[in-house]
């Protein structure tokens, strides 16, 4: 059924209200088609409910099809409109089968069908191209200019089985918003960007561009529009609202077992400012849903309760109430939240976590979250507290962790990944409201910057389209300027962050760099690589796993990262399941390089098999270590990482591998090993590392390394060592097959395990090539032990 609802809010606000239709009268003679009959209301499986509007007509031809509607004399620039609808396209997208919605023409479906070329905004898929994403354009005289483009390409995204769910808002002031769901609901992607202009918005059209063989494939329902219409009154003036104006400031995500509180989900907002604030035209909101907001006002300086409706009664006694008739599900583990006012503007938004509580008892449940300074809108964990209170929460009161808590810096740039030749994402660390509009902030070198477009609810992370192709191998920099700053005024910290056009690794190209697999007790393991190749790879591409050495079964992989990241050469990249502890325990380490992921391969304390994989399961490196390789005189190996001496050495060789130095905490993940050797730059045949070692793991000198430089490609080398007798001490390598190189490590002990004593020790080198030719050497080193 079609009808014009005025919804009157707040103060009787005339104007605002709703078109929608649902298609279930069957009924379309409030559409005009042009051509005539080319549309129906019918069953043939209907997107929703009984009836859909369906393209019916059996068409000889290639066609090109339209129904409009009109929109009564909608003025989007008088408020917030949103527009939503469902939409499924039963065949796949070109640049001569596609669907366009105009969301407002100036001309109706039968002057754009005589070549008049229509002005207005429209959302679809091909109009300028052929790549298949679904956007918002700008149209002018029939020209279509990109306002929004999504990362929803709908051939692959969406299909031709099921439905999309497609819902755009547009502001007052020209910020567009759209937002895709699936056909159970799920949120499948939000992007938004400003476009201030406006024409008459007389029609909205549906149109269908077809080839012969792709007609009746189109189906549209359960319209709706939402904005304010007519020649009435304009909507009253309100005191301007800014962001931090209203908080969240506390959320009781898990209310059972309660304590004292009613066994609820329930949030808390505050009105910082100094005036009161009607809340009828707000929505709360997550990452793909908005909730509107009852007809309340928050006053000045005060708390105020929000619930589900039927909760509210249980909530009064507490403080002020705002009960709602849909309200989101506050899941245990967090998920993101935003308030936004009757413009769509954020006024606040966080995404919390159970981390926030850093109590394991009061995270179980009972409990609420309670923000530290409600000055700090955009906070994060730092800002939040579990409740102190012997109730579990303060619904409606101050907070009973309320406190002195500045914010004095902004850590910047978390991630940047290239999604194609031409575009990349940039992520931060907080929100930054007005990114898109300061173009010239951010930099990229050549190509330069054509446009940036919000893709996150909370502003955080951002869509660059450059100007030119990027090139594969060249890496590249993203870098702010100073006028980039989070809400309290920081600049960001890390405010340059590299990236390129990823390539598979081959084997060899990522190596196992170092291995904590012998935590102290509650702590995690981690594992750190190292590129030692020339390319630039993508973690979200690599998978571990690990392998019984009693059964030699596989285990199930594990990614390395469920985000796209750019691991550049060079670079080290540690993998843990609790960065926060491995980044506290390990002062030596780089919290930059080191990566939270779920879960990691089985890594028992004495022994075990680490495979690193690529996309299509082919082996790129693996290690089958010991505690037998940590250094032999420590009584207890807990706590202490395997480092290897150079990151390109095999993994698989046992003497590359040390344990960390006492000096360096026991570990440097995501930072240079401790026990690192640089190559050397004589030209000598064999050089060695030092002259003298002090294996006491004091991470000075605790080993000798020995580079050999060869003739050809077949050499077999042999390193013994003798002392001062002549008693052979060690066989550091027997059969040594290597190329034009090799490097060996010795760590100060004798073939039992045991380290030598101080002494002159005479090493030495036999090399046979190819061709039957033996060479050797003899060289020294001092032992010196304390």
């Amino acid at each position: 059924m079609l009808a014009l609802n005025i919804l009157f809010w707040w103060m009787q606000r005339a104007g605002y209200g709703q078109i929608m239709d649902d298609f279930e009268t069957g009924d379309l003679s409030p559409w005009t088609q042009s051509p005539e009959n080319r549309w129906n209301a019918d069953n043939v499986s209907p997107v929703s409910g009984a009836f859909s509007m369906h393209h019916s007509f059996d068409n000889p031809e290639a066609g090109f099809d339209l129904a409009g509607l009109s929109l009564m004399n909608l003025r989007p620039g008088q408020g917030t409109t949103t527009w939503s609808f469902r939409l499924r396209y039963g065949t796949d997208p070109s640049s001569t089968n596609n669907w366009t919605v105009y969301l407002m023409s100036d001309i109706g479906a039968g002057s754009i069908q005589n070549v008049e070329k229509p002005s207005g905004f429209a959302v679809g898929v091909n109009q300028d191209g052929s790549d298949d994403t679904l956007r918002i354009w700008r149209v002018e005289q029939g020209r279509f200019i990109t306002v929004v483009k999504s990362r929803i390409n709908w051939q692959t995204d969406i299909g031709t089985e099921e439905p999309a769910n497609i819902k755009i808002m547009r502001t007052a002031a020209g910020d567009w918003t759209l937002t895709v769901y699936d056909s159970n609901g799920n949120p499948l992607g939000i992007s938004s960007d400003h476009d201030p202009s406006l024409t008459n918005a007389g029609w909205f059209i549906v149109s269908y561009r077809y080839t012969s063989s792709r007609d009746r494939l189109l189906w549209f329902d359960d319209l709706e529009i939402t904005g304010f219409f007519g020649d009435g009154p304009d909507p009253p003036e309100t005191s301007e609202v800014f962001p931090g104006d209203v908080v969240f400031s506390e959320i009781m995500a898990r209310p059972q077992p309660a304590v004292s509180l009613p066994g609820k989900e329930y949030l808390e907002i505050f009105n910082a400012s100094k005036s009161d604030i009607p809340l009828g035209s707000w929505h709360l909101a997550t990452q793909s849903q908005e909730y509107p907001f009852p007809g309340v006002t928050l006053r000045a300086g005060q708390y105020m309760i929000l619930c589900q409706a039927s909760d509210t009664a249980l909530f009064r006694s507490w403080g002020a109430v705002a009960g709602f008739g849909s309200f989101p599900a506050l899941t245990d583990g967090g998920r993101v939240l935003a308030l936004l006012d009757g413009h769509g503007k954020l006024i606040d938004g966080i995404e919390y976590s159970s981390d926030w509580y850093n109590d394991d008892l009061k995270a179980e449940g009972g409990w609420s979250l309670e923000i530290i300074n409600n000055g700090l809108p955009f906070s994060g964990g730092e800002n939040w507290k579990a409740s102190k209170t012997a109730e579990g929460g303060t619904p409606g009161r101050v907070s009973s962790v309320r406190g002195y808590n500045p914010d004095f810096s902004f850590r910047g740039i978390e991630n940047v990944f290239p999604e194609d030749s031409v575009t990349v994402t940039l992520r931060l660390s907080e929100t930054v409201t007005g990114l898109p509009a300061r173009q010239d902030e951010v930099n990229i070198g050549n190509p330069s910057i054509n446009g940036i477009q919000v893709v996150d609810r909370l502003f955080r992370e951002f869509e660059i389209t450059t100007t030119g192709a990027f090139n594969t191998g060249k890496i590249y920099q993203v870098c702010l300027g100073t006028g980039v700053k989070d809400f309290s005024g920081n600049p960001a910290d890390r405010d340059c962050f590299g990236f390129g056009m990823p390539v598979p690794p081959a084997r060899g190209d990522l190596r196992f760099n170092e291995l904590l697999f012998n935590p102290l007790p509650g702590e995690p393991d981690f594992i750190e690589l190292a590129n030692c190749s020339g390319k630039i790879i993508d973690a979200a591409g690599l998978r571990l796993a690990s392998v019984n050495q009693e059964t030699g079964d596989t285990s199930a992989t594990v990614a390395l990262s469920a985000e796209h990241r750019c691991i550049l050469p060079g670079a080290l990249y540690a993998i843990t399941t609790d960065r926060k502890s491995v980044i506290s325990r390990f002062f030596s380490g780089d919290g930059d390089w080191i990566f939270q992921i779920p879960s990691l391969p089985s890594m028992p304390d004495d022994n075990g098999h680490l495979i690193l994989l690529g996309r299509k399961l082919d082996v790129i490196d693996e290690i089958v270590y010991s505690e037998k390789l940590q250094f032999p005189l420590l009584k207890d190996n807990e706590g202490i990482s395997l480092e290897k001496v150079r990151p390109e050495s095999s993994s698989e060789c046992g003497e590359y591998w040390h344990s960390a130095s006492e000096s360096c905490g026991w570990g440097t993940p995501g930072a240079v090993n401790s026990v690192y050797s640089e190559k050397p730059v004589e030209n000598d045949a064999v050089v060695f590392s030092s002259a003298f070692i002090t294996p006491d793991n004091d991470g000075n000198q605790d080993f000798l390394v020995l580079d050999i430089k060869l003739i050809g490609n077949g050499n077999v080398v042999l390193v013994w060592i003798f002392d001062e007798t002549g008693s052979i001490v060690k066989k550091l390598t027997d059969n040594l097959f290597a190329g034009s190189e090799a490097s060996v490590v010795w760590d100060g002990t004798a073939d039992d395990g045991s380290l030598v004593e101080t002494g002159i020790y005479v090493l030495l080198i036999k090399v046979f090539d190819d061709t039957g030719k033996t060479r050797h050497w003899k060289k020294v080193c001092t032992v010196i032990r304390n």
